[in-house]
């Protein structure tokens, strides 16, 4: 027996009248969206080593933390990129404290306390320190010691992290 198609209207639709269906894509989408926004990390390079610098390495696994930025390099100390003081007055110097240091890192200070009182934005005394490896141990004292007077007591050295 022979088939037989069926001798019923075809019905031809406009091509003109088709929509597309975008409920399904937009699903597809926004589920990539919250993938990616939540696989994506915020932690990296905080901080950008001086290009004068050559930071010694360490076994340190701590992230880095945003704060005051102190670079201590073979010729000056800058805080925030600002020259501040020379490093061969800071090896002249007999005393533990760098006067003209500790009157920029005040500044800093009081700029902070400022802003926790008008803002709510707590001031936590973090400065980040980046120190040039050939620097001598005892000026590096000395920075120290002026951080901790100048109401900066938290501090943090940056050094590249050993593979």
């Amino acid at each position: 027996m022979a088939y037989i198609p069926s001798r019923r209207k075809r019905h031809h639709t406009d091509r003109s009248d088709a929509t597309i269906n975008l409920t399904s894509m937009m699903d597809m989408f926004t589920i990539i969206l919250v993938f990616l926004l939540k696989t994506y990390a915020t932690e990296g390079a905080l901080i950008q080593p001086s290009e004068s610098l050559v930071l010694p390495h360490s076994s340190v696994q701590n992230p880095p933390e945003v704060a005051l930025d102190l670079i201590v390099s073979k010729e000056m100390i800058l805080v925030n990129d600002k020259p501040v003081v020379s490093m061969a007055e800071v090896t002249k110097q007999r005393g533990g404290i760098i006067e003209l240091l500790k009157k920029e890192l005040m500044l800093h200070s009081s700029k902070a306390r400022e802003m926790e009182e008008k803002h709510d934005i707590v001031f936590s005394g973090k400065v980040v320190i980046q120190g040039d490896k050939s620097i001598h141990y005892k000026d590096l004292v000395k920075v120290m010691a002026t951080c901790g007077a100048s109401d900066f007591p938290n501090m943090r050295l940056v050094v590249y992290q050993s593979e």
